[in-house]
């Protein structure tokens, strides 16, 4: 016989039937380890017990530790008001229109001045604010838009400062 053909149980074996022989062996060892150590997916209970009911959780109150805003004033927020109107109009570069809006900004700075004397408040920023009109009334006409804008943006804020 040959080196490598052996007599198995009767029948002559080549060398290539063996590997292959041992070759399945080993993947069927693989196969068999790989499904004894798989874990299984994990198993959910559900359990009911009958007729007990928990109520739910009561709503926690709630506090709000700022205090409430002071009452506004409507004259101060129309003056406001009519001062955004300039803006709008400058910034489209409509001065007539401007100039309007800025007369009706004037009459409305008046107004609360006045009602706020007759509260007796100080209205020195009011006073200010209609000597700052001029002012931006005098760039329109010389057509500095930009620094009409800027004023009347420092109004517009001063003018929100003072009415809260």
């Amino acid at each position: 016989m040959g080196r490598w053909g052996q007599t198995f149980a009767g029948l002559r074996v080549g060398r290539s039937a063996v590997w292959y022989v041992l070759l399945a062996a080993g993947c069927g060892l693989l196969v068999w380890a790989a499904a004894t150590t798989r874990s299984s997916a994990p198993y959910v209970e559900t359990v009911t017990t009958g007729g007990v009911h928990t109520p739910p959780p009561a709503a926690t109150p709630f506090y709000v530790a700022e205090p409430p805003l002071p009452p506004r004033d409507a004259e101060v927020e129309q003056a406001g008001d009519r001062i955004a109107e300039v803006e709008v109009y400058l910034k489209k570069r409509q001065s007539e229109k401007a100039l309007a809006a800025l007369t009706r900004a004037r009459h409305a700075t008046a107004r609360a001045l006045e009602s706020r004397r007759r509260k007796g408040s100080p209205g020195d920023e009011l006073a200010a604010t209609l000597k700052e009109l001029d002012s931006v009334q005098c760039a329109i006409e010389r057509g500095q838009y930009d620094d009409a804008h800027r004023q009347l943006v420092a109004l517009d804020k001063n003018l929100d400062r003072i009415n809260y």
